[in-house]
């Protein structure tokens, strides 16, 4: 009897250095992982060689503020439209042309806005052909690309 509590002291006594050893290696392997993750320096990535295309900044050109409109509309009954408009141009020297033909300018824009029902320049879509058509006569009266915008400040159906 003697012999197997001698045994079975020795088979305990290997479990528990077995299992000292085990919990040695995990706290080791444990403080190395914490380490790694939060006190060691982590190094940027490698930036890319390849850059991303410069976009162009479209240049402004200069802006020809024109007098308030006010037109009939086409169509039936009494509708008006009274309507700022301000004309982007491509430079100086279409900036230069355009002042010197103000008559003519004028005249374009209100053969445009003259030809229009309210229906068709009460929608946004409306106002976006309206400009569009704007641009292609006044290009047609000034040449070509000289007026590259046309924008609305006051734009009033009645």
């Amino acid at each position: 009897m003697a012999e197997k509590k001698e045994k079975q002291g020795k088979k305990g006594g290997k479990k528990l250095l077995i299992l000292i050893i085990v919990a040695v290696v995990v706290l080791i392997g444990g403080g190395a992982a914490a380490y790694f993750l939060f006190f060691a320096k982590k190094e940027p990535p490698p930036e890319e060689e390849v850059q991303a295309p410069v976009e162009e900044k479209a240049e402004i050109g200069p802006f020809l503020p024109l007098d308030p409109f006010v037109v009939n509309l086409a169509g039936p009954g009494r509708r008006y439209l009274k309507v700022k408009v301000t004309l982007e141009m491509a430079d100086n020297a279409a900036y230069d042309e355009a002042q010197d033909r103000i008559p003519q300018v004028m005249d374009a824009i209100l053969m445009v806005l003259s030809s229009k029902t309210p229906e068709e320049v009460t929608s946004v879509e409306g106002k976006i052909e309206l400009r569009a058509e704007m641009i292609t006569k006044l290009n047609q009266v000034l040449g070509p690309g000289k007026v590259r915008n046309v924008y609305f400040s006051q734009f009033v159906v009645q």
